[in-house]
């Protein structure tokens, strides 16, 4: 139904690769094509299916696809925004949002039965946003939103009892992700801009101690971690142009540019077993879902 763009472009660029310097090259397709606007799409923990968002439909509900664009299928059907979806990591139900009820709430949609099911969380303090589901799904790190520059970190059980705040400092703090060992969460926060500037932290949620990823003079933000937990892919905003891709250490050294385009890239997720990255990107005036396959020559 949706057309797919074969080898968009190919790049070469100079790169600290892994564990050497290697040169690399990017091969970018995009699975969607349409005039609407399709966002925030995750691998299923196979790397088979892909979730993403759309507004296709004449508002944001959560759709699928396989892994190379095809079958669409549309999963949600509501007349009220569900959007941000995730998956749990056994690849059977996603979690999304929706302000199905007047404010931001989390659910989940068991895919085989199509059963949705709102989460018990207390929201009466924010909103809840940018949820994901730890590796063992036993847990979910969630931004609580009281303002777009005010908002902490928590983690819920998996039915959504709140059961610790682990970042909470009075600034904007966004985006947390596991890594896949599930003992770190990276996040993008202002805490150390005066609220002006997104930068990318670590958490180790063993010990508590936190590490600045990013220094840079524009926003760097919505970080995912690579297959393996030795990289971190995530987005800057480059000097009089759209957001580009970007890929770091974990530890936060060798950062290289991954993309160069003129339209801009952002929400970048990697795939569970490859060298692979999908990103929302900004393609003939709408945001499309693009993947990034990466690799050595």
């Amino acid at each position: 139904m949706y057309k797919v763009s074969i080898l968009i472009a190919v790049v070469l660029f100079q790169a600290n690769w892994a564990l050497g310097q290697h040169k690399a090259v990017w091969v970018e397709r995009c699975l969607t094509e349409t005039t609407h606007e399709d966002r925030y799409a995750s691998y299923s923990p196979n790397g088979e299916w892909i979730v993403f968002e759309s507004n296709r439909d004449g508002n944001w509900d959560i759709y699928m696809m396989n892994s190379q664009g095809e079958n669409v299928k549309r999963l949600t059907y509501n007349e009220s925004e569900d959007r941000r979806p995730s998956w749990h990591p056994n690849g059977e139900k996603v979690l999304f949002e929706s302000n199905r009820n007047g404010s931001n709430e989390l659910f989940t949609l068991n895919l085989r039965s199509g059963k949705e099911k709102k989460l018990k969380q207390n929201t009466k303090d924010g909103e809840f946003v940018f949820a994901s589901y730890s590796p063992n799904g036993k847990r979910i790190a969630v931004s609580l939103r009281e303002s777009e520059q005010k908002s902490k970190i928590v983690l819920l059980s998996k039915k959504g009892k709140r059961v610790k705040t682990i970042i909470e400092n009075g600034k904007r703090n966004f985006y947390p992700r596991w890594s896949k060992d599930g003992k770190e969460i990276v996040y993008f926060s202002r805490k150390d801009t005066d609220n002006k500037d997104d930068e990318i932290y670590g958490i180790n949620l063993e010990t508590g101690v936190e590490a600045r990823l990013t220094l840079w003079k524009t926003h760097n933000f919505c970080p995912s971690w690579s297959f393996d937990n030795s990289q971190i892919v995530y987005v800057t905003s480059m000097e009089g142009s759209r957001p580009e891709i970007f890929i770091m250490d974990r530890d936060g050294n060798n950062k290289t540019q991954i993309t160069h385009n003129e339209e801009g890239d952002t929400l970048p997720n990697w795939h569970p077993k490859e060298n692979r990255i999908l990103v929302t990107a900004y393609r003939n005036g709408n945001y499309q879902i693009c993947e990034l396959e990466l690799s050595e020559k």
